[in-house]
């Protein structure tokens, strides 16, 4: 089947050949197939680039379910293809929860594992990896394996984080997070400008849950000001997990509302509609997943979609730093519609993983044709620093840029070359990167 696809963000399109694949049996004979068939896996397409774009793409929409929920112990295990929603609304009532989550409910099981997720609690629990046991992959010879921390370990760490470029995942066990309420208890503080933000951080480090929306397009001693956001889970013992019904936007205000005013109205809007402190309780949906309730949110930016960029700083001057790249896309006039700010903790073991201890800032912007140069210096800004650009957000990063800031890229090349000696992974992102060309 020949398909028009592309990322969540909509800014690079392809047409491919998709196979759907029914069971692992269908998965070996594509990827052991007489004729050289190179390839990506794709889930619900959810990373923003071109990460799961590809000439030839194995869907797992048609898989059969395996769903084993063990409801004592908080075990599941569960198809690769199953999103994090089909999951909630299964393992809520009976009182549990994911251990990490990113902001979209729609992201699937061998998504988060590719991509080694995080979320709003990285900086107290890590990744979403960090709480998958273990996970089956077929690899390029059609070998079908168990991966954990001690058999075949280095096929995990590199499948954990590695895009899927080791194979297919077709199923993971994951361990659950007890909770007595589907409520987040949360807390807003809303700061004056980037120093007040970064001292917040520091103030409610001890809550499981910390983000800051911040307003990118203020100047002067404003710039960086943010509202806050903490949460932990509740007690109240309200255990109701109902997915609240989603609104579509009309093809007709694709990106008409989208230049550099209203995203100036809208940051200052946002900013003076919160109060300077406020405690009130939330559900998990309204918490977590706010733009889950928009069911095509990026049509937003119109028909040249939008590029996510969430850039890591590991330096301690976060605050000079953080001012330099406001006041860089400001200066460049390529302001972020949507940006925020998280605290993240120690660096796992997965070679290719993103969090490491220090700062991200997220920032969304229209894509438009100044974009691509602008990026490039921005790349030579943050070369000047210890950062690093999320693979998974990522639509335009350099080749040399990610050699130089992936520092375990070598032994990832290595382990991959193991077990798919003919490259037959491949996306347009690992050859843009030069993992695979």
């Amino acid at each position: 089947m020949k398909k028009i696809i592309s990322g969540w963000g909509k800014n690079i399109k392809i047409k491919s050949d998709i196979y759907l694949p029914k069971n692992n049996a269908d998965i070996i004979k594509y990827v052991s197939s007489d004729k050289k068939l190179d390839l990506i896996a794709r889930g619900s397409g959810r990373s923003y680039g071109d990460s799961s774009l590809y000439k030839n793409l194995i869907s797992l929409k048609k898989m059969e379910n395996l769903f084993l929920f063990n409801e004592d112990l908080g075990l599941l295990e569960c198809s690769s293809g199953i999103t994090l929603n089909e999951i909630l609304k299964n393992i809520v009532k009976k009182g549990w929860f994911l251990n990490v989550t990113p902001g979209s409910k729609n992201v699937t099981i061998g998504g988060a594992i590719a991509s080694d997720v995080h979320g709003k609690n990285h900086h107290s629990d890590g990744t979403f990896c960090d709480y998958v046991t273990s996970f089956k992959i077929i690899t390029a010879k059609g070998h079908l394996y168990e991966c954990d921390e001690k058999n075949f370990s280095d096929l995990y760490h590199s499948t954990c984080g590695g895009m899927g470029l080791t194979g297919i995942i077709v199923s993971a066990k994951i361990k659950l997070l007890k909770i007595k309420s589907n409520l987040i208890n949360t807390e807003t503080i809303k700061t004056k400008n980037l120093e007040e933000t970064i001292n917040a951080f520091e103030i409610l480090k001890n809550n499981k849950y910390l983000v800051a929306w911040l307003d990118s397009t203020s100047k002067n001693k404003s710039l960086g000001r943010s509202i806050v956001f903490t949460g932990n889970h509740s007690n109240s013992g309200d255990l109701n997990f109902t997915e609240k019904k989603r609104i579509s936007i009309p093809k007709i205000f694709s990106g008409i509302f989208i230049n550099n005013f209203t995203i100036k109205l809208f940051n200052k809007m946002y900013y003076y509609l919160h109060d300077s402190k406020k405690i009130y309780s939330q559900n998990i949906d309204d918490f977590f997943y706010p733009l889950d309730k928009i069911k095509n949110w990026n049509n937003f930016y119109g028909k040249n979609g939008f590029i996510q960029i969430q850039i890591l700083i590991a330096n301690n001057e976060i605050k000079n730093i953080l001012n330099e790249i406001l006041f860089f896309f400001q200066k460049n006039k390529q302001l972020s519609f949507l940006t925020t700010l998280k605290k993240m903790g120690l660096k796992n073991k997965n070679y290719l993983t993103f969090p490491k201890k220090g700062f991200t800032l997220t920032l969304d912007i229209k894509m438009n044709k100044m974009l691509p140069k602008v990026y490039e210096q921005l790349e030579l800004m943050l070369e000047k620093y210890d950062s690093k650009v999320y693979l998974t957000k990522d639509s335009m990063m350099s080749d040399s840029f990610f050699n130089n800031t992936y520092e375990n890229l070598k032994k990832f090349k290595k382990i991959k070359k193991k077990y798919d000696p003919k490259n037959i992974f491949k996306s347009l992102q690992s050859n843009r990167l030069g993992i695979t060309k």
